[in-house]
């Protein structure tokens, strides 16, 4: 039987209409998986570890660090991908964007780097929170997300230390790759905006990104973008990020699949958009 992991979108219903409030998180122990901070010194951490719709995430993030999952002996090619999952910046979609996504990439020889960014402050309280998760993704390709520049930071602090690392990790520093999804692809959209370790990646995959960004000028490295139709973000900005992109540069390949709403991840939707991940990866092997 398929595994079905139901999405965030779950909760764009108006926050009235909810006559069955989805359940409360629950509360997990952190993933124990090596991690390596990002911030230098003590580090207060008020980060809360939850399994949500079959997921797990993490919120509250105050205590930025990177996850190396790395490709087994004998099987690296010598090339990363930094992993910046979703979450709306309410949370790190540490599993389904994250773990999962960088676990497939090692299997095929890429040594993978998961981004645990600080997230903006949300309710300690569960109830709280799911009050405030339905109203933010009720409002799902009505309007913007706000930025979240500590993100940005954080992504920028891991391309210099894949970087800087990459000969002790026997990786090529010019085969640096970064794939981001929702808001940690808007996270990606400002990295390449704004900060000058964009130049260290040799690519970049924005997966159901905000489709109503234009991408201020920058580095344009060649691009994977995949969305599904039914995605209220494409249904929001249509092609506008594949067209404002194909003006600067048409290194871009762009996957429109029929089917997975917004979310799709490493989930069963039972749509091509389950094949994204193969396509991701072949597409890599050819960059």
């Amino acid at each position: 039987m398929k595994r079905v992991l139901l999405p965030l979108l779950a909760l764009c219903a108006p926050l009235p209409a909810f006559a069955q409030m989805p359940p409360p998180p629950e509360t997990v122990k952190p993933v124990m998986r090596p991690a390596l901070p990002l911030l230098p010194g003590a580090c207060e951490n008020a980060e809360q570890w939850e399994r949500m719709f079959e997921q797990i995430n993490v919120r509250n993030v105050t205590c930025p660090a990177v996850y190396p999952v790395l490709p087994k002996a004998g099987k690296a090619n010598g090339k990363a991908v930094i992993v910046v999952p979703g979450g709306g910046y309410q949370f790190v979609s540490i599993d389904q964007e994250g773990f999962r996504v960088a676990d497939a990439l090692a299997a095929r020889g890429y040594s993978a780097f998961v981004v645990k960014y600080r997230t903006v402050a949300t309710p300690r309280d569960n109830g709280a929170f799911m009050a405030a998760m339905a109203k933010l993704f009720g409002n799902l390709g009505k309007g913007e997300l706000a930025d979240n520049p500590p993100a940005v930071d954080d992504l920028a602090a891991t391309l210099r230390m894949v970087r800087d690392e990459a000969a002790k990790r026997g990786l090529d520093a010019g085969q640096i790759g970064v794939v981001g999804f929702s808001a940690g692809s808007r996270t990606t959209i400002r990295l390449l905006e704004g900060k000058d370790e964009a130049k260290i990646a040799e690519n970049v995959a924005l997966i159901y990104p905000p489709m109503t960004q234009t991408v201020k000028p920058g580095p344009r490295p060649p691009l994977f973008l995949a969305i599904a139709a039914d995605d209220p973000l494409f249904k929001q900005g249509k092609l506008g990020l594949v067209t404002n992109w194909l003006g600067e540069s048409e290194r871009i390949e762009f996957h429109l699949y029929s089917g997975g709403s917004h979310g799709f991840g490493m989930g069963i939707k039972g749509s091509t958009s389950d094949l994204w991940i193969d396509q991701y990866i072949a597409w890599l092997d050819r960059h």
